[in-house]
């Protein structure tokens, strides 16, 4: 018992004790009510439709047990009539009821009246004033001079049972018979709901973090469920209409049954297809059951059995699922869930009993708590798999970032080795290509100079001009050799060993470089590849144009899709292009297309625009478009 409940009834006692009196009180010690009026009416069989003195507790027939039957009971307070502040108390009743006295309604004297779940239902429900329930002590006030008691049932009893154990006498001695039944029905009532509901919480938000663990929705579910019903069955009040309220009572616990049930398979393994059809088959036979009965206003018994039914019918499923998972759990994990449920089990066969009239009413009703115990012991072993998994979780990420680490050192040396080999072959292609460039070009050129002044077809100028082009490709050669040599600089070097040759035929040269070509990054082969077309056009230019000038541009411009390129243009004044098949052109312009094909460039001789004398060669080459540069400031 504790202190404020103490302390409550100690001024409850003091603020309801009879003054002294000099008569004698008829109503001085509290004495059991033995015997009531009951009074049937309906439609049931007339043999039982009837009015008759009947002991207490009253054991009601079958025929009765009808939701088309309404019994009330009558009794006798006249004892009391003459006390100065009598009470009526009534442990238990079968169903919820309405209280009156002497056609007056009666008025609860109860300690644990305004508990929170009531002052909670009393907010968010509609008010079913008068209406108590039965499963709850009460405790009621009698006014001076009251005669006689009307019990009535709202609907059909839950238990073979109408008005159980009652008694009568003074409210000072009857204060502390009712709180002790009260604390033994009651205690921690509100405290346990609270705790399954916060379970439930949990169990919901772990389950949005793990949408694919349903083992803690269905959990979620079953706490829910249970909870609410914590919250609504054990106060004084009932807020819904009485038949609804009684037939919630096995449907919830079949909901909370089920919710368990796979609850457990999933946290077990994942149930078959098999088991979660027969269990939706049950729920929804059992869910259908009491909405006919309530549209029909018959069978509300046979649902409720029905559900009760079901109810034991999976509470042995999930002993048999534990069991085949035997192999798969801890000792410990299969111990708590086989105790559990071996306590609901229990709890349940204990209320059973109640029910069918094999317990008297005075027993005490234990399926709330043996649900509570399981519901704990499975969000204990749920709270276990989850710290088991972060755990797992822990030490799978230590070692990622272990493997991570150990590939991260491996994947620097394979680079530094890629490297190293990548600036091997880069030299060795690099010295390869050079070798060839010197075969085909330098020696070529040296090669055919020195069979013709062995032959004797060449004269000294021919000699000098077969010498000065291999010159010329000697250092073109050596120009870029270098493969970060910008293309600006290869064409400024090439202009300066030019200038003399020009001047020296009597030819002008304008030059045009853009200033776009400083940040253009071209590679070695492809600076080379561009410097011959430039060589070989102003070799050409300077043999059979018989030019006065000479034009070379250099710019970067933008492309007609968006993208930019390279546009190269040597045009001379001379005397233009002779007139050749264009499907057999000159080794000069073939060798001029094969060197543009290979940098994926295109190629163009034609004449000057505007009917102006001469020849343009313009070389085209795509470049890759600029990485765009970040807005954001350091």
């Amino acid at each position: 018992m504790t202190l404020t409940t103490a302390l409550l009834r100690l001024v409850l006692m003091l603020l309801f004790a009879s003054p002294p009196t000099w008569a004698a009180d008829s109503c001085t010690s509290v004495a059991l009510i033995n015997s009531a009026q009951r009074l049937a009416s309906g439609t049931a069989p007339v043999a039982v439709l009837n009015s008759q003195q009947v002991t207490l507790p009253d054991t009601l027939p079958l025929q009765l047990r009808s939701e088309r039957v309404r019994i009330s009971y009558d009794i006798d307070v006249s004892s009391c009539a003459q006390a100065s502040a009598p009470a009526l108390w009534l442990f238990r009743v079968g169903a919820p009821y309405r209280a009156t006295v002497d056609g007056q309604p009666m008025s609860l004297l109860s300690a644990h009246m305004l508990r929170s779940s009531e002052l909670l239902a009393g907010r968010l429900l509609p008010s079913q004033p008068g209406i108590y329930n039965g499963r709850m002590p009460s405790l009621f006030a009698l006014p001076p001079g009251a005669h006689r008691v009307t019990i009535e049932l709202q609907t059909l009893p839950y238990m073979p049972t109408g008005v159980g154990l009652a008694r009568i006498g003074p409210t000072n001695l009857l204060l502390p018979v009712h709180a002790d039944a009260v604390d033994d029905i009651v205690a921690h009532a509100d405290s346990a709901s609270g705790v399954v509901l916060v379970l439930g919480a949990m169990a919901l938000l772990l389950w949005l973090q793990r949408r694919g663990d349903r083992s803690l929705l269905w959990l979620a579910v079953a706490c829910a469920s249970w909870g609410l019903r914590g919250v609504a069955y054990f106060g004084h009040t009932v807020y819904v209409a009485a038949l609804a309220y009684e037939q919630f009572n096995p449907l919830n616990v079949l909901l909370t049954s089920a919710a368990l049930a796979m609850s457990v398979s999933y946290l077990l393994g994942s149930p078959d297809s098999r088991d979660r059809r027969n269990l939706g088959v049950m729920t929804f036979l059992c869910v259908a059951a009491v909405l006919l009965a309530a549209i029909s206003g018959y069978g509300a018994l046979a649902a409720r059995a029905l559900c009760l039914l079901s109810s034991f019918v999976i509470g042995g499923g999930m002993f048999l699922r534990i069991w085949q998972a035997r192999a798969r759990q801890s000792r410990w994990q299969l111990g708590v869930l086989a105790g559990g449920l071996a306590l609901l089990v229990a709890s349940a066969v204990h209320d059973m009993l109640m029910i069918t009239g094999t317990l008297g009413p005075e027993s005490p009703s234990y399926l709330f708590w043996g649900f509570i115990a399981l519901l704990i012991a499975f969000a204990g072993i749920s709270g276990q798999y989850i710290v088991n998994t972060l755990n797992l979780a822990e030490r799978s990420n230590d070692e990622l970032a272990l493997h991570v680490r150990r590939k991260t050192h491996e994947l620097e040396q394979s680079y530094q080795a890629l490297r190293a080999n990548e600036f091997s072959a880069a030299r060795t292609e690099e010295r390869e290509r050079m070798v060839r460039e010197m075969h085909d070009g330098l020696g070529a050129q040296l090669m055919t100079a020195l069979r013709g002044m062995e032959r004797g077809a060449l004269g000294k100028e021919q000699i000098a001009q077969s010498l000065q082009d291999g010159l010329d490709e000697l250092r073109l050669l050596m120009d870029t050799t270098d493969n970060t040599q910008p293309l600006q600089t290869a064409l400024a070097n090439w202009r300066n060993r030019w200038d003399g040759r020009l001047a020296a035929t009597g030819l002008t040269l304008q030059w045009t470089l853009g200033d776009e070509l400083e940040h253009i990054e071209l590679p070695g082969d492809t600076v080379l590849q561009i410097m011959r077309v430039l060589q070989e056009a102003g070799a050409n230019i300077v043999k059979h144009a018989q030019a006065g000038e000479v034009a070379v541009s250099a710019v970067v411009h933008s492309e007609p899709d968006g993208g930019r390129g390279l546009l190269l243009e040597i045009t001379d004044d001379g005397i233009g292009l002779p007139a050749i098949d264009p499907s057999r052109p000159g080794r000069g312009i073939r060798n001029m297309r094969q060197r543009a094909r290979l940098i994926g460039a295109t190629l163009e001789l034609m004449a000057r625009p505007n009917g102006l004398q001469g020849t343009t060669v313009r070389l085209r080459l795509p470049l890759p478009l600029p990485l765009p540069l970040s807005s954001s400031l350091p």
